[in-house]
C-alpha cells in the first residue's frame, strides 16, 4: 500500500476496526515504515474489495524473516467470488520474493477464517500468546 491507497485501506478496515484513530495511526505507520510491514489490497473493477495487513519479524524457529497476516477482510458485496483466495495467493508470491520463511495467519475465534487458511495450506498452531497493548 502506498500513500494513495491509504484511503482505500481505511475504507475497508473501518468496517471491522472499533478504534478508527488507532487504525489511522497504523496506516500512517505502514506508509512511513514499510520495513515493518504493509497492507495488501485487492480490487474488483477498480473498487477496493479486500485487504490484509502484513507485519514482519524475525523467526529464530524458521531462521529468517517471518510475516504475520492480520485483518483479512473481504467486503460483504465481494464475498464468495474468489477475491480473498486471489488476495492470499498473490500476497504469498510477494512474500516468497521477499524471502519470508514463515507466514502466520491470525484468525482468532473465527472458524470460517481458520478453515479458509487451512484450505490454503496453512497449518494450525497452538495459541500460546499473551499480548500487551500500550497507548
Amino acid at each position: 500500500m502506498a500513500s494513495p491507497e491509504r484511503y482505500d485501506a481505511y475504507t475497508l478496515m473501518e468496517q471491522f476496526c472499533d478504534d478508527t484513530a488507532a487504525l489511522g495511526d497504523a496506516l500512517t505507520l505502514f506508509i512511513d515504515r514499510p520495513d515493518y510491514g504493509f497492507i495488501w489490497l485487492a480490487y474488483d473493477d477498480g473498487v477496493p474489495a479486500a485487504c490484509v495487513s502484513v507485519g514482519f519479524g524475525i523467526s529464530t524457529e524458521a531462521g529468517g524473516l517471518a510475516a504475520e497476516l492480520r485483518d483479512l477482510f473481504v467486503a460483504p458485496t465481494h464475498r464468495r467470488r474468489g477475491i480473498g483466495s486471489a488476495l492470499v495467493i498473490t500476497l504469498q508470491a510477494r512474500l516468497d520474493q521477499l524471502e519470508v520463511r514463515r507466514t502466520d495467519a491470525v484468525y482468532g475465534e473465527d472458524a470460517g477464517l481458520r478453515a479458509f487458511f487451512a484450505a490454503r495450506g496453512y497449518s494450525a498452531r497452538p495459541a500460546t500468546r499473551f499480548s500487551l497493548t500500550r497507548r
